[in-house]
């Protein structure tokens, strides 16, 4: 099931945003290393029809596909990740840690995500990651370089990708470099939560599953912003989001909860 955005409304002509029930958060996290290219080839065989992804930037400038700022709790590399080249991430093993039958498995650039993604025929949410403390030039940097990348590369036919964020100078940067519509990252609702999607242009606000309240829920969707909820990976969980008006979740087992009523 998809929505789309109000005529006239907060999504750009043409983009209007169209996202399945479920998205596979970080591939399928709970069955292979997060954020690899196998885990994107688990969540299209368990159902999911979109992934989610994190983007950072290696020491010289290359788009990986990471989400933590350290290496050290899913690959056997320390400390920061943007520290490193891309030649020294290469040398890195990012799917012993989950279990031996995964072992090998490398640290993608951005640029092979994509081709792995578009290969499988799914969807994608990009999401512009930045090391804590981060200034905005560093975010811009990472969005600019990012999306440069992906939008050269993704495939026509496919549908439009969705850029999400915590940081508002990677959004903003993101409107500037890229028609692809965008979605505002919150641990929780705050007060001001419309305020900050228009100021930055977002067609969406992605809210913590356990800090949404069936109210909330029910005010963003009346604002006509669609509403996604991460991270969920309990079908119970799931379908009372689903009642209340979510439009998606994010789940580390996009298996459990594809082949829900509701999905």
């Amino acid at each position: 099931m998809s929505r789309n955005g109000p005529a006239g409304g907060l999504f750009p002509p043409g983009n209007a945003l169209c996202v399945p029930r479920v998205i596979g958060h970080r591939g399928a996290a709970a069955t292979a290393p997060e954020n690899t290219l196998a885990s994107f080839t688990q969540a299209k065989n368990q159902g999911a029809t979109w992934v989610e992804l994190d983007v950072q930037l290696s020491a010289d400038g290359v788009p990986v596909v990471f989400h933590d700022d350290g290496l050290e709790r899913t690959s056997n590399g320390h400390g920061p990740l943007t520290a490193q080249t891309l030649t020294a991430l290469r040398r890195l093993d990012a799917g012993s840690w989950f279990g031996p039958a995964f072992a090998g498995e490398g640290i993608p650039t951005l640029a092979e995500a994509v081709a792995t993604i578009a290969a499988l025929g799914m969807g994608l949410n990009l999401e512009v990651k930045l090391p804590v403390g981060a200034p905005p030039e560093q975010a811009e940097r990472t969005a600019r370089l990012a999306l440069a990348e992906a939008t050269a590369l993704w495939p026509a036919h496919l549908p439009t990708p969705l850029v999400s964020s915590f940081h508002p100078a990677a959004l903003a940067e993101a409107a500037r470099r890229s028609v692809w519509p965008r979605g505002l990252l919150l641990e929780r609702l705050p007060a001001d939560w419309r305020q900050r999607a228009e100021r930055l242009g977002c067609v969406s606000l992605h809210v913590a599953a356990t800090t949404l309240t069936a109210s909330q829920a029910f005010a963003v969707r009346e604002s006509g912003l669609a509403l996604l909820a991460y991270t969920v990976n309990h079908p119970a969980r799931a379908e009372r989001l689903w009642q209340w008006g979510v439009d998606g979740v994010f789940s580390d087992a996009p298996g459990l909860l594809t082949t829900l009523p509701f999905a």
